[in-house]
């Protein structure tokens, strides 16, 4: 218990050292996703349905873990409640919902253009959404210097585009796409940090947070289903044919899932989390990179494929990485 109670405290001095898992985590998903867009998943219904669906294991094991009186969330009579369920337990739900819908516009946007590094600079547009989502709904400001930040950082997150030659008709079809995904993904951050707000202020403590995540998945394994059925689609072919790499894949997920919720529990304002988390980007060039090395010193095999898709994610290396030194100084103002 006092180990426990040590690594709470460590988390709670160090909460952007955990926003940073969830890039890190988010990236090794990413590489992976590339080579499932271009040899496996028909459209951005498999990849979006099958995100979902295996979130009903961190549900489950969140729930196990759970030592907490529900009484204090169920049953009518209380303060904040609608059926009987309290409201801040369906925000997270709806928060987990939003966030794998987020995914749709994700791998919508990868099977028209399969570079994750372009994508993820576009999604780093969160930090625009989400800081102004918080003024207008919640009248949360922030500090002339960290809104500083966070411009220098959306800076940083348009160097690309700024020298891609590309036509006006491609950015208008990837912009308009990644919007969707950046909406969706700024809306369930906001539901989220509303609901861990709501666990501090009432002294729920870790078990609060537990809870609360084990709705979010709850939610995101939901929205997984539901459009399972809408699209009659059964993916049960793919999981029983790729279903160890599923598992290590939505493992991966779930690491980066629970840091991110985790950084938003604790950090100082949900914007920074989404400043921090605009960093998926580097992470990808780095794994990118490793995975090039390793084939090309190490792999005996056919190499055509794995270069052709990873190779793909280093075009303009050096404006990429001019972005990432951009959004690095973004994020010196913001701590």
């Amino acid at each position: 218990m006092d180990f426990l109670n040590f690594l709470s405290d460590f988390l709670k001095a160090n909460w952007m050292l955990v926003s940073f898992l969830a890039p890190m985590f988010w990236a090794i998903v990413n590489i992976v996703d590339v080579y499932f867009v271009d040899g496996i998943y028909k459209d951005e219904f498999d990849g979006t349905i099958i995100s979902g669906l295996f979130q009903i294991i961190p549900f489950v094991a969140a729930w196990y873990f759970l030592d907490i009186d529900l009484s204090n969330f169920f049953g009518a009579g209380h303060a904040y409640s609608i059926l009987g369920i309290n409201y801040y337990l369906l925000f997270a739900v709806f928060g987990g919902l939003l966030f794998n819908l987020s995914f749709y516009f994700y791998y919508k946007a990868l099977f028209h253009h399969n570079d994750v590094v372009l994508l993820q600079i576009f999604w780093g547009l969160t930090i625009v959404f989400v800081p102004l989502m918080s003024l207008i709904f919640f009248r949360e400001s922030l500090s002339a210097t960290s809104y500083l930040g966070m411009g220098i950082v959306l800076v940083g997150t348009t160097v690309l585009y700024l020298n891609k030659k590309s036509n006006l008709n491609f950015f208008g079809k990837y912009l308009g796409t990644m919007m969707g995904a950046v909406f969706f993904l700024s809306l369930s951050m906001i539901c989220t940090d509303r609901v861990y707000g709501y666990m501090m202020k009432n002294n729920f403590g870790d078990q609060g947070f537990l809870l609360a995540f084990a709705c979010f998945t709850f939610g995101a394994f939901l929205s997984g289903l539901l459009l399972a059925m809408f699209k009659k689609r059964n993916p049960w072919h793919f999981i029983k044919k790729y279903w160890k790499i599923f598992l290590l894949l939505e493992g991966v997920t779930t690491l980066g899932n629970f840091a991110s919720q985790k950084a938003i529990d604790i950090a100082p304002s949900v914007s920074f989390v989404a400043t921090v988390e605009t960093f998926v980007p580097a992470f990808v060039l780095l794994f990118s990179l490793i995975i090039l090395f390793f084939v090309k010193y190490f792999h005996k095999g056919d190499k055509t494929l794995v270069r052709e898709i990873y190779g793909g994610q280093l075009n303009g290396v050096w404006i990429k990485i001019l972005a990432i030194i951009t959004m690095s100084f973004g994020i010196y103002l913001i701590s």
